[in-house]
Formats: C-alpha cells, sequence, structure tokens
C-alpha cells in the first residue's frame, strides 16, 4: 500500500446537489442540473441554459460576502477533509500540498471592482483587491485552518482541476508532501458567458446534448476536492497516474484526429501498466461541440475496444470550466464506488457503439479514466482505480538535473529600459510603472499567427523565440513530445479580460470580439507557444505572487513524470492603469516600487552537457501572515532554507550571495523580515536596488544572476516573498 496514492475523502458543490450525497443521487437519478437563466450587465441581458448551482451556500459568518466562488472551494473543501477524516490544525507534523484548479478566480469580483474604478468610485475596500485575485482562495483556506501549507493555484482553463490532480499526485510520490488536498473551483460569469457565446460554442435552444446534436456547450458552476494519501487505506479507491499533452494545433479548437489525447490513453497505460483494453470506463470531455464530441469520438475509436464504456456527465452539470476535471474525476469515483456508469443525458436515440445514452448501466469498474481538454490544445488525464486492483501508482524513478542551456528575458540590461519599456503615471495613484512596448515580431515566429495575438502573449512570444535562439537547439530535430512549457504569472493577461469586461458593459453580451476572447484564459500564451514552436509535451499554468520560484518545483514533477529532455519556465506580468490604483490599496510602497511589465524564460534540459547554470532545488511554504509574528515568519524562512540546503549537502556560509528584490516594498511583515535578517548576513547580499522595478513575481531575480556578468560562478539563494503570507526560495549553482 505505501506506493499508492489512495484517496481518502471527496467533497463536491455542483449544480445537481450541495454535498456528495445529494450530487450523487441525483447524478444517477439523470436529474436535470441545467435551466434557463436570465444574466443582467448594465442595460444588456443574456438568456442561457446554465448548470447553476441553488442550494443555499451555508458558510460560517466570515465569509458571508465571500464570492460565490470562493464559497463553493470553501463547502467542498471541508466536506473532502471532513470525509478522510482529518483534522488539519492537528496535522502539524506532516507536510500539506493544495492543488487548486481554477480558471476565474476572484475575476467576477474583479470586474465589478474595474467598473467602479471606470466611473471614477475610488473608495473601495482594500480588502477586495486581495479577493479578486487567482490564488485568495488557496490563501483562505490556509488561513481559515491555521496552518502551513505548499500550495499551487493552476490555470489551464477547463483542464485546470484534472491538472491539479495529477500533480498532487506527483508530489506525493516524490516525497514534497504527506497529504495532498486537490480540486478546482469556478462560478458563472459575465466573460464567459459572452466569450462563448461570441465563439458560437452556446447551445441557445436546450441544456446541451454531449456526443449528439454538436448544438454547443451549457455553462455551469461548482467545486470539487478529493484527498489523496499514501498511508490510509483509500475508501474512494486510488489515483493510477497522471498525464498532460499539447496539440500544438489552435487556440480553442481540439486537433481532429486526437492525436494529443490518444498520446494521454498511452501514457496512462505505460505508467500504471493496464492495458487499454481493461479501462472500463470513460468519462470523456462531452462539451456538446462537434469540434471536441468528434475528436473524442476518433480517438476513443482508434484507442479503446468496443467493450468501454463512455459517457459525458456535463449533460447534467453543465461545463464547470476549472471545476470540470475534479468534478467528473468524482463522477468516476461515484461510478466505481455504485458499479454503474452514469448516463449521458441527450435527446439521442440508444445506438450500437460504446457511449451510454439516458439510461445508465450495471457495470462492475476497476479502471475508470477521466480526459479533460482546454483552449490552448491542453490535453489531460487521470486514470483511477477501485482499491482491490493490484496496481501501484505510478512512481517516477528518474533522477533528473535541470541544467540552464539558454535564458531570456524582456529587460536584461538597464539600457533596455530606453528602447523596450515607456515610463507611465496617472493622476489616481502614486505608484508610477514601466510598461513593454516593443512588439516586433520575431524572425522566428510566423507572422499571421503573431499579428492575432494579443500583447501578453506577444511579450512572451519574442522573448521565448530570442531564448529558444540562442539555446542553439534545433526544433526539428528533437522529440517536441518530449519537451514541457510551465508558464507562471501573478497577473495573466489583464489588458485582454480588462477590454473584453468593458465591452460587455457597453455593447452587450453578444457583440465580444470572438477573436480576443481565447486570450482571456491564463493559459492562452502558453497555449500559444506550444503551436507557434510546434511543442506537444505538457503545458501546464500556475498563478502565484512568487511564480516563477514556484513554478520551478511544478517543472521539476513534469519533467520527472512525463520524462522530459527539455522543459520551458516562462514566467510573465501585465500590468494596466486599474492595476496602478490597486497595487496602492494593497499597501504597495510608491517610493520603492515601481512596477513592470515583464517576461523571464528559461529552456532546462535534462544533464545537458552545455549549460549556464543549474537549478538544484526550489522550496515554498504559505501561512496567514496577518497571526504569524515577525519571529516566527524569519524562523519558517530559516528552516526552508537550511532543509533545502541540507538535501543538496551545501551549507550557508559557501553560498556565493542571497538575491532578493528589494524594490518589491510592501507594508507586510515579509519585507521587514527579509532586510533585517540579510543586512545581519556575512556573505553578500543582492537587493536588485540598480534594476529599479519590480514584476511582482515574475522572476527577475533569478534572471538578475544569470545576467550580471561579475557575479562568480557558485551556488546562489533567491528568495521572494507572496504579499498574502508565504516564502518561496531557488537554489542555483552559477556555472
Amino acid at each position: 500500500m505505501g506506493n499508492q496514492v489512495n484517496i481518502t475523502g471527496v467533497g463536491i458543490v455542483s449544480s445537481l446537489g450541495k454535498n456528495l450525497e445529494e450530487h450523487k443521487k441525483n447524478l444517477f437519478s439523470q436529474t436535470e442540473g441545467i435551466k434557463q437563466k436570465r444574466f443582467i450587465n448594465g442595460e444588456h441581458e443574456l438568456n442561457s441554459y446554465v448548470g447553476a448551482v441553488e442550494s443555499e451556500l451555508e458558510v460560517p459568518e466570515k465569509y458571508q460576502q465571500e464570492t460565490r466562488n470562493f464559497k463553493f472551494a470553501f463547502l467542498a473543501f471541508e466536506e473532502a477533509i471532513s470525509s478522510a477524516n482529518l483534522q488539519l490544525e492537528e496535522e502539524k507534523d506532516k507536510k500539506i500540498a493544495i492543488c487548486l484548479g481554477t480558471s476565474l478566480g476572484g475575476k467576477v469580483l474583479g470586474q465589478e471592482l474595474l467598473y467602479s474604478f471606470e466611473d471614477n468610485r475610488l473608495d473601495m475596500s482594500n480588502d477586495l483587491f486581495k479577493k479578486r485575485s487567482l490564488h485568495y482562495i488557496a490563501d483562505e483556506l490556509i488561513a481559515y485552518h491555521g496552518i502551513k501549507a505548499s500550495y499551487y493555484v493552476i490555470s489551464t482553463a477547463c483542464s485546470a482541476s484534472n491538472n491539479a490532480v495529477i500533480l498532487g499526485t506527483q508530489l506525493l510520490q516524490d516525497g514534497k508532501c504527506d497529504i495532498a488536498i486537490c480540486g478546482g473551483c469556478d462560478e458563472l460569469s459575465d466573460i464567459s458567458l459572452a466569450g462563448f457565446t461570441s465563439l458560437g460554442a452556446i447551445n441557445k435552444e436546450s441544456p446541451c446534448q454531449p456526443y449528439s446534436t454538436g448544438s454547443g456547450i451549457s455553462l455551469g458552476e461548482g467545486a470539487g476536492f478529493i484527498v489523496l494519501e499514501k498511508n490510509k487505506v483509500g475508501k474512494y479507491g486510488k489515483v493510477l497516474g497522471g498525464s498532460i499533452t499539447s496539440d500544438a494545433y489552435h487556440i480553442t479548437a481540439p486537433k481532429a484526429t486526437g492525436e494529443g489525447a490518444g498520446q494521454i490513453a498511452l501514457n496512462l497505460s505505460e505508467q500504471s501498466g493496464v492495458p487499454l483494453n481493461k479501462v472500463d470506463y470513460i468519462n470523456g470531455h462531452g462539451t456538446g461541440t462537434r469540434a471536441n464530441d468528434g475528436m473524442e469520438k476518433s480517438m476513443i475509436g482508434k484507442n479503446f475496444p468496443l467493450t468501454v464504456r463512455v459517457s459525458s456527465t456535463k449533460g447534467q452539470t453543465g461545463h464547470t470550466l476549472g471545476a470540470a476535471g475534479i468534478i467528473e474525476t468524482i463522477n468516476c469515483i461515484l461510478a466505481i464506488e455504485e458499479k454503474t456508469v452514469p448516463a449521458t443525458k441527450t435527446l439521442d436515440s440508444y445506438q450500437e457503439d460504446c457511449f451510454v445514452r439516458n439510461q445508465n448501466i450495471p457495470k462492475y469498474i476497476s479502471y475508470a479514466l477521466n480526459f479533460s481538454f482546454a483552449f490552448g490544445g491542453n490535453n489531460s488525464g487521470v486514470l483511477l482505480a477501485s482499491k482491490d486492483t493490484p496496481e501501484a501508482t505510478f512512481l517516477a524513478s528518474e533522477d533528473i538535473h535541470m541544467d540552464i542551456i539558454s535564458h531570456a528575458s524582456t529587460l536584461e540590461s538597464l539600457e533596455d529600459k530606453s528602447s523596450r519599456y515607456e515610463n507611465i503615471s496617472k493622476s489616481f495613484s502614486k505608484i508610477r510603472g514601466l510598461r513593454y512596448t516593443d512588439f516586433s515580431p520575431s524572425p522566428k515566429i510566423n507572422p499571421a499567427q503573431y499579428r492575432r495575438m494579443d500583447n501578453f502573449s506577444k511579450m512572451i512570444a519574442g522573448t521565448v523565440a530570442k531564448a529558444i535562439e540562442r539555446s542553439s537547439l534545433d526544433f526539428k530535430k528533437i522529440d517536441l513530445n518530449k519537451v514541457g512549457i510551465l508558464f507562471t504569472t501573478p497577473s495573466g493577461p489583464l489588458e485582454v479580460v480588462e477590454d473584453i469586461e468593458k465591452q460587455i458593459r457597453v455593447e452587450g453580451y453578444h457583440q465580444v470580439s470572438a477573436s480576443k476572447f481565447p486570450f482571456t484564459v491564463m493559459n492562452a500564451a502558453a497555449g500559444m507557444l506550444s503551436i507557434l514552436f510546434k511543442i506537444k509535451g505538457p503545458v501546464s499554468v500556475i498563478s502565484s505572487n512568487v511564480g516563477f520560484a514556484d513554478g520551478i518545483i511544478y517543472a521539476e514533477e513534469m519533467m520527472k513524470n512525463e520524462k522530459l529532455s527539455h522543459v520551458l519556465i516562462v514566467s510573465a506580468s501585465q500590468w494596466t492603469d486599474f492595476s496602478l490604483f490597486a497595487w496602492e490599496k494593497l499597501g504597495y510602497d510608491p517610493e520603492k516600487f515601481r512596477p513592470s511589465d515583464y517576461c523571464s524564460t528559461l529552456i532546462v534540459g535534462n544533464s545537458s552537457e552545455k549549460r549556464e547554470a543549474r537549478i538544484l532545488g526550489a522550496e515554498q511554504i504559505k501561512y496567514d501572515n496577518k497571526v504569524r509574528t515577525n519571529e516566527e515568519i524569519k524562523h519558517d524562512l530559516i528552516s526552508l532554507i537550511e532543509a533545502e540546503l541540507s538535501i543538496r549537502g551545501i551549507t550557508f556560509d559557501t553560498l556565493k550571495g542571497v538575491v532578493w528584490n528589494a524594490n518589491k516594498k510592501t507594508e507586510e511583515k515579509e519585507y521587514d523580515v527579509l532586510r533585517d535578517w540579510l543586512a545581519a548576513l556575512d556573505i553578500p547580499v543582492y537587493s536588485l536596488d540598480e534594476l529599479d522595478f519590480s514584476s511582482d513575481g515574475a522572476g527577475e531575480e533569478l534572471d538578475y544572476v544569470l545576467n550580471k556578468e561579475d557575479l562568480k560562478t557558485g551556488h546562489y539563494l533567491i528568495i521572494s516573498y507572496s504579499r498574502f503570507g508565504g516564502l518561496s526560495t531557488v537554489l542555483l549553482e552559477k556555472i
């Protein structure tokens, strides 16, 4: 049992129920969870069939004013840990990881704040700006339970929570945590409704009918979490493995032949040792669109026998975006438990094929596979098994070295400021910023594709092209199925998101730009990288205030578990005028903090002969800094550093320097702790004062070490902090 990742707890909120029992009962009774609902934005309205959560959301008094998205996540999280008999406050000796998938996070609240800002109503509460971030939900779950934990907020649109389960499984297997709590959440939003309407992807006449008419999707909302542990019997079965691929084909449409999705099935079979002809049940992505459903039918027909049973449960719950993967993983768990395949709810009559329509069928299920697909051609799959199956969970045994063979960034020298940036100041904020302006296309990029991209994606694509060129890698000669992309961002594509939100308000739900909308999701830029450079390996995205550091941890798991030869670690941030106002509300120091659009790219090879530097490791910890004292935070920092150095057999006094960005000055305790502790050190400290800017988490600290030629070779410790309570470190060897 020691090598099995067991599912010990489950929690869910959906249009079918406010808890697991309600959801299960209504799932198998074929209850209609999708109904027509009216949405209003100013003078504009939209009527759409959606899977809305209509249950009363009973949360503690302190959370009554939180977003629906937070409430969904809170309730599902609490049910999951309760069903696992966990009291997190009592698990002080265990390492806990939270892996949360979401497409929206606090974006619905962010839209309200943007409208207030546009109307010059500037007396908004400071706390609201914390709640609009993508990672606030994870921060608050940690705060509520008073624990220290690590977290990874994954935002690959509709595959986000599937990818969260995969990462949680990998972290457990790698000894990075003892308990992984994995899930996802999303609420119905104007931007999703308007965007999918603009693409012509919404079924206007009825609830969606997966694998049927191809008339379009019905959006939904909800949340789900599962608890993964290795030291307990899993009453809900176990996870055998997970895998991610990229189509490298189109920003919204899947590749019709289903090659990327089919590769997921082959990868999972290889990981688990379970032949594909033994897979009993597939919960497909099944959105109800011709493009997706046609691809799935083709892919399943090529890779699975006719004996497999397939259904999509989106006909009852709607497409819950970032929560889809976890809700449908839970539906697989319930299918195993109930020995029943839940039917696809559709108007189609029965056909002689592997798809189960309108009527559940009894079936003993040993192995169930959940597929999720997303914009950017992101494919993911999770293979589950009943607890009585003999197979152990996949364990990557390969020892890897993360060698930086090339790097590039938007601002590599002080001279770059004048040629690539402009200074911006606004009357409503004391904070001044640097805005990126160099959008000249790279000869490595298809100009037609480049023109269609938003500015955030253009900045990223140009930087990555430069890193690839410097690497001397010939992408025509290496196996691009073994190249991955790990994208991190503290902000995401703010400019295009705000443009769409303003457009909804002025022109209505039906007038949103169909060409712009796909670039509003956090993984659009990463998806475009896979398309531009034909990268077909795993692509994933995380968002945090220290994304570049946390992304290294994720990239290492990606390299180990997907057997990659190379991974592109790309970090990027973007700001808008509204950001200047938000940062001031969040307590950033206008005298010291100068925000900058920024992109950093590392091309990392596994044990490469040519290298500039080697990443030796990265660590993170998150906590509630409102209740921890400066001394406690200092203790957390030193403990984190000591653990990382001891793993590598390095002593603190042999470090060539400690690097942090003192320009990222906030009123949070972490800044004072770092400043005072570093001032007392006997080794060199690099505070990046000469750079005179901060990306707020996109990696200029690491680039500083790589770019500064007069820094000696040797080991450097890079430290960054999250303004909401967290510390991250990277140990780097400069060659």
